[in-house]
């Protein structure tokens, strides 16, 4: 009991004193984070060797329903990162459960999130999550200066002969995504007005204009170039094709073809 007892303790005061950095740099187990370019960012700090895996759950009600949606890829002492690249529109509460190599676990704190329905329409086409987390390397933490405020008088400086705390200032994330087009390596790909991945079911939505006057097909390939999925006459103004259909996630090229011509080439992931 007594060995339970101290290693708790120790434990306590090791939050206290990570505290002092929660807001210049978070350090476990606190945890900020940011929406960028419509997908969500967390960052932290990792002080601690050992650990076994970190994985990041989310939830819409901040204390119930948390579901794992990754596992962080580098667990290696010193700043780490994880990328939602799919957010829930509304509020996203995000916690890290955190298991070390002598199975001792921990939980974060809960960060939360709220993303607009029109960011995440807007948000580019993206890899799935296991390749995305590439992207974390080049998270950048950018922190603004403490300011004062004296709480009498609202203004930036204390009246005379009253002590006021520096009020710590929430740091800005920043997510370096490529902005170039789709090729075989990059990150972010342009996405088809006509062909899309819906944002909220995952599905891929196909809007076409001018349906009766032309006749369009579809056709998907995966990463080989090996067809994957044949849709050979469009006859309806919108389609939803069930993303049951392609099997596996990942990113898929498409070919919209107009009178037999290649009118677009693109690509979608089904996550």
């Amino acid at each position: 009991m007594f060995r339970v007892a101290t290693l708790r303790s120790i434990v306590f005061l090791s939050f206290i004193f990570s505290g002092i950095y929660t807001y210049a740099q978070p350090t476990l187990p606190e945890i900020t984070g940011a929406m960028d370019k419509g997908v969500n960012v967390l960052s932290w700090v990792c002080q601690y060797d050992g650990i076994k895996s970190i994985a990041v759950q989310r939830s819409s009600d901040s204390v119930f329903n948390y579901a794992t949606v990754g596992y962080v890829k580098d667990t290696k002492k010193g700043v780490q990162a994880f990328i939602d690249g799919h957010p829930a529109p509304g509020k996203n509460w995000y916690r890290l459960y955190i298991v070390f190599n002598s199975d001792l676990t921990w939980q974060s704190n809960r960060f939360k999130i709220e993303v607009d329905s029109a960011a995440i329409m807007n948000a580019r086409v993206l890899p799935p999550n296991d390749s995305l987390q590439k992207l974390a390397s080049s998270v950048k933490i950018e922190v603004k200066p403490a300011t004062t405020t004296n709480p009498a008088t609202n203004s930036g400086t204390p009246a005379p002969g009253t002590v006021v705390e520096a009020a710590p200032a929430a740091p800005r994330i920043v997510l370096e995504i490529p902005d170039a087009a789709a090729d075989e390596n990059g990150f972010a790909y342009v996405k088809s007005q006509y062909v899309f991945t819906n944002p909220f079911t995952g599905h891929v939505n196909v809007a076409l204009p001018e349906y009766r006057r032309y006749q369009y097909s579809i056709d998907f390939y995966d990463k080989r170039n090996r067809k994957v999925l044949e849709v050979g006459r469009v006859t309806e103004p919108e389609m939803i094709i069930d993303k049951r259909n392609f099997q596996r996630k990942g990113i898929y090229k498409f070919e919209l073809k107009q009178n037999r011509k290649v009118m677009e080439t693109g690509y979608i992931t089904i996550y």
